[in-house]
């Protein structure tokens, strides 16, 4: 349970670390030997700890992490929220093709911040264009864009008749096994940051638009932009047999309090141009108290979130995000803002947090539960699948 803690704070460090390092600092020294890319023993090794089961170990190449050749374009999700979800619901995807017993990650290292950001802007073909607010303009030979996979403007100036903007992210991820003589890449996997609300600025109006996208359309799309990711990733050295896993994510809006999730999944495999087998993916996340219906989960939240609240005044929030599988509720994140004025305010707050917890919130499911002020986190609260009691930790 103490990982839960370890990977929380870790994660806090990597979503805040604005600086990558130069893409052939990132790229390491690699030899191709027909379809497998290899890192020689000298050059790589990996962490020697693995937290549990469900974290993969991670490469370190050169005594150093390292951080995605195209961190910039990834950071590109609409919230923070969507952000968390887009990174880990890859990695949980990955995890049914590339088994953390024998895997190890590495973030991205073959699609850099240059290529992903032109794929991310539109397709601008030379000719006559419009630019993003719908006046024709003339695009010479300099100022195209073939690679775009977003489409082409259609000169609309309504938000609602002008092509949106579907794909906003692009996210890689590589995974290896370890060799004889090193580390060889076994498979990659690629996360496809879709808009369900294409967020539009109309200049003579100074204000912000919306242009909702349906989830039929996105997967569709998503799934189209796939095929033309795995072709071009074909053509890089070393990728031209890997397996390349797909994952379709649908970003929920900018003022959602949940990050969205993965709808459909694909798998490009024996070198295929195109990827195959997509599998529509049931799950759903919602914002505790504000979604849920009339739900025995809902309820359940209500009651402790009331119990929470009559014992400590000065209560900021207190918000609950409920994952569901195929209508079944598989997780629960719970967040509580508060204002604290000493140490035994935390520690018993703390303590009446977790007794309630034990008391009303769903059991047989992992619930972590945040405590937090203008400070910062104050306390954390865990349990894992099939336990009764909570791992707790009051920060200093």
């Amino acid at each position: 349970m103490k990982s839960k803690l370890l990977m929380l704070l870790a994660g806090s460090v990597l979503f805040f670390t604005a600086c990558a390092a130069p893409e052939e600092e990132n790229a390491g020294e690699t030899t191709t030997d027909g379809s497998e890319t290899e890192l020689a023993a000298e050059e790589a090794t990996s962490t020697s700890r693995q937290l549990s089961d469900e974290y993969y170990r991670s490469l370190i190449t050169d005594g150093q992490y390292q951080t995605s050749a195209n961190r910039g374009a990834t950071l590109g999700t609409n919230s923070n929220y969507n952000l968390k979800a887009f990174e880990t619901g890859l990695l949980e995807i990955s995890q049914e093709h590339f088994s953390t017993d024998n895997h190890l990650i590495q973030e991205g290292q073959y699609l850099d911040s240059s290529t992903v950001n032109k794929w991310l802007e539109r397709y601008r073909p030379e000719g006559k264009g419009f630019n993003q607010y719908g006046d024709p303009i003339t695009v010479d030979e300099s100022s195209q864009n073939l690679e775009g996979l977003n489409p082409q403007h259609n000169g609309s100036k309504e938000p609602d008749e002008r092509t949106p903007i579907f794909l906003e992210s692009i996210l890689e991820q590589n995974y290896v096994t370890e060799t004889e003589n090193g580390y060889k890449l076994s498979g990659i996997s690629i996360g496809l940051a879709m808009n369900t609300v294409d967020y539009y600025q109309k200049k003579q109006f100074d204000a912000t638009f919306e242009t909702k996208i349906s989830e039929e359309e996105l997967i569709q799309q998503g799934k189209e932009m796939a095929d033309k990711i795995i072709e071009r990733m074909r053509q890089i050295e070393g990728l031209e047999e890997i397996p390349i896993v797909v994952g379709i994510f649908k970003q929920t809006p900018q003022d959602s309090l949940a990050g969205g999730s993965y709808v459909a999944e694909g798998v490009s495999e024996n070198g295929s141009n195109s990827v195959g087998g997509w599998t529509n993916l049931s799950v759903k996340k919602l914002v505790f108290p504000l979604q849920g219906g009339e739900s025995t989960e809902l309820n359940s939240f209500q009651n402790f979130k009331s119990e929470v609240e009559s014992f400590f005044p000065n209560l900021s929030g207190v918000t609950a995000e409920a994952t569901y599988i195929d209508d079944t509720l598989v997780k629960m994140k719970v967040d509580i803002v508060t204002q604290f004025y000493g140490e035994t305010e935390v520690i018993a707050f703390t303590q009446h947090v977790y007794d309630q917890a034990v008391k009303f919130l769903p059991p047989n499911i992992p619930i972590e539960i945040s405590i937090s002020s203008i400070k910062g986190m104050e306390a954390f609260l865990a349990r894992e699948t099939g336990e009764n009691q909570f791992y707790s930790h009051v920060f200093d």
